[in-house]
């Protein structure tokens, strides 16, 4: 997510009248609340990824109470990780990057031998000829 994202939010509020930040904390330290003041939206902030975890409002959580606290609880219980999540994607990255990497090798591997057998069977100092036109 980008800094344009979190413009206008603050840190420093005095709006949470039950409590939530420090409940969020007493559950997950590196969870913290943004607001900001122009729409009276808040953002549930993660210090490890330095993400939004969640917007409110939104449709179920339409202001900053108790039921945000149960979903960010409930969530975190089914196993979300967002570090896992991050590690996973990196992963299959990786992965994909190490497929495209044996597939340029053994595409090369093929045209190299190809080019070495041309060369062989016609007698020719190199293999090159067939993709520049050569006899």
């Amino acid at each position: 997510m980008n800094r344009h994202y979190f413009a206008g939010y603050q840190r420093v509020f005095i709006n949470d009248v039950n409590g939530i930040e420090q409940q969020l904390q007493e559950f997950d330290p590196e969870l913290y609340i943004m607001w900001r003041p122009k729409d009276n939206s808040w953002l549930i902030m993660d210090t490890m990824t330095e993400t939004a975890v969640m917007k409110i409002p939104q449709i179920g959580f339409e202001t900053l109470d108790q039921r945000v606290y149960r979903e960010i609880r409930r969530v975190a219980k089914e196993g979300y990780s967002a570090i896992a999540e991050i590690e996973a994607n990196e992963s299959a990255r990786k992965r994909e990057l190490e497929r495209k990497t044996n597939d340029l090798a053994e595409d090369f591997a093929k045209e190299a031998r190809e080019a070495f057998v041309n060369a062989y069977d016609y007698n020719r100092e190199s293999g090159a000829t067939k993709y520049v036109g050569g006899v």
